[in-house]
């Protein structure tokens, strides 16, 4: 019989012991949302814009209100960033944000019209872990899928409408899916295991397995 006590319990715990983790995000069509949405839901994390953060922190510092640390995630050692892709790497918003950071461990999943596995996808990764080494941040893991391209976008830049890009737009419209959600909040689950940290509703599921 489940002990809701014990259920309870173990959760408390775990938020108890949990040092700090936050989603940050950044989403132009609403593609990289949809991921950290998700996460947030899976992980019992708050999910917050990069923008209204930003937005948030500049505020702050106008009225002199105190900080410490960095200028952005200070009060998070461990954040997962979501990007979109733009001119192979982090969209410009994530890219203030990155720049903001100091000492940070970092889980990055980001959305693109491209290939996760493609170039492009390893420049973006190459350009964002370099924004992040430049504050002494460490990148504990990453998660690219396609996503949606914004319509506004579509047919401009140096990049020709070939019959073979038109195909993977076509796909990349049909992204992210659950399949993508669910490889998403894998792929985050292994990298908070990596750093000695167990999302709280893995906790619960134990105690209800041990129940």
């Amino acid at each position: 019989m489940l002990n809701m006590d014990a259920v309870i319990d173990a959760r408390d715990k775990a938020e108890r012991a949990a040092p700090p983790v936050r989603i940050i995000y950044s989403s132009r069509t609403g593609n990289t949302r949809t991921v950290a949405e998700h996460l947030s839901l899976r992980f019992g994390i708050s999910a917050v814009n990069a923008k209204e953060e930003l937005a948030a922190r500049k505020a702050e510092a106008e009225v002199g209100l105190p900080r410490q640390g960095d200028a952005a995630g200070a009060d998070s050692d461990i954040l997962l960033l979501g990007m979109w892709a733009w001119r192979g790497g982090p969209n410009p918003t994530m890219r203030t944000f990155m720049r903001g950071l100091r000492g940070r461990r970092v889980f990055l999943f980001g959305t693109m019209a491209a290939w996760p596995d493609s170039p492009h996808a390893q420049d973006c990764l190459n350009c964002a872990r370099t924004l992040l080494d430049e504050g002494g941040n460490s990148l504990a893991g990453h998660f690219f899928c396609q996503g949606r391209l914004d319509p506004r976008l579509m047919g401009k830049g140096h990049h020709p409408l070939t019959p073979e890009r038109m195909k993977r737009l076509e796909e990349a419209a049909h992204h992210p899916d659950m399949a993508d959600l669910l490889k998403a909040e894998a792929a985050a689950r292994a990298a908070l295991h990596g750093l000695g940290i167990l999302p709280v509703n893995l906790h619960v599921f134990q105690a209800m397995l041990n129940a």
